[in-house]
């Protein structure tokens, strides 16, 4: 998104004409009444002019929306200064997840000089997950929402492709923030699909890599809302080897025979026995209870399971790459892979 096509989304989502003009030029249209400024460190770098349209108010929404525009301004005038370097807070924090390597390595050790962050787990990236329907102008209004009003000490870093990035500094307090931001998904109107968090590797020196943990939790839970309401990445366990695993990588049958054939055959009792047994353990009684049947059906089945099936079952090795690759198959389904 460039200057101007932000520029055309703010005046399409708020309902009238907005215009950009030089820090040297607000008011200077009588068809304009209200001038908003985009600031960086050094103050105003430009305004927003909005045009009258009769007189109808501003709503608190369109307020926001336009606090979002003016944050992108800066960020991306700020990026067309190639000589800028970062002083302040804002110019800081919103530079944590650059594109550009020293940008953000800079960013992270200002920000830790300052003790606006910690290195280590203290510090939480958080991914929040927006429905596809929500606009990026929206996605940013409601990043910057979410730093005002769910915890002191989360800050708004960035939207990319769909995902609102926050970074919170833990002060030691149990403080839900994952609850928090669904209450104000609810509150704001805008659908939050799943959380991913991660926490910062004191050996990183920037939080790409966190970053890149909560994305993958994120995207885990909302392929897979079982998984629900576990957000951090710790959490998530085998999930996150699985999600590893590109589509097209590996055909299942190269991984686990067995699993390929419970998958091909379409025989969804076999399948559901099966993988519920060895999320078990291999421990009748558990699956039995699980499965809501009596230990002499449950045997029954595993008798009449195919003959790969049965060899796996007897075997360590299979035996695991087989619960895996059904555990692989499930996630790849529900992202449409398979």
């Amino acid at each position: 998104m460039d200057l101007q096509q932000l520029t055309a989304q703010l005046s399409e989502e708020i309902g009238r004409t907005a215009t950009l003009v030089g820090a040297d030029t607000p008011g200077e249209s009588e068809s304009h009444r209200l001038a908003i400024p985009i600031r960086n460190s050094a103050g105003p770098v430009a305004y927003f002019e909005l045009a009258d349209v009769g007189g109808a108010p501003l709503s608190s929404a369109d307020y926001g929306l336009i606090d979002a525009a003016a944050s992108l301004a800066r960020d991306l005038m700020d990026d067309a200064d190639a000589d800028r370097t970062g002083s302040s807070r804002d110019w800081a924090m919103s530079r944590l997840l650059s594109d550009d390597l020293a940008v953000r390595r800079a960013a992270f050790v200002e920000a830790v000089t300052h003790r606006w962050l910690d290195r280590g787990p203290r510090t939480v990236l958080r991914a929040v997950l927006l429905d596809d329907a929500v606009g990026r102008l929206q996605r940013v209004a409601f990043g910057r929402h979410l730093a005002a009003t769910t915890h002191s000490r989360t800050t708004f870093v960035r939207e990319q492709d769909g995902v609102v990035f926050l970074v919170t500094r833990d002060s030691g307090v149990d403080v839900d923030v994952d609850g928090a931001i669904r209450i104000e998904g609810v509150r704001f109107g805008v659908p939050v699909v799943s959380i991913g968090s991660a926490p910062h590797d004191p050996a990183s020196p920037d939080l790409a890599d966190a970053a890149e943990q909560a994305r993958v939790a994120a995207d885990l839970t909302a392929a897979l809302p079982e998984l629900q309401p576990a957000s951090s990445i710790g959490d998530l366990g085998g999930w996150v080897l699985l999600h590893s695993v590109a589509p097209g990588a590996r055909r299942l049958g190269d991984i686990s025979p067995a699993a390929e054939q419970l998958c091909r055959d379409g025989d969804n009792l076999q399948r559901q026995t099966i993988e519920t047994y060895l999320d078990a353990g291999g421990q009748a009684r558990a699956a039995c209870e699980l499965l809501h049947i009596h230990r002499t059906t449950l045997y029954y089945r595993l008798e009449n399971m195919p003959p790969l099936v049965r060899e796996a079952l007897d075997d360590g090795m299979k035996r695991s790459t087989l619960h895996l690759s059904l555990k692989l198959a499930r996630l790849w389904e529900a992202t449409g892979a398979l």
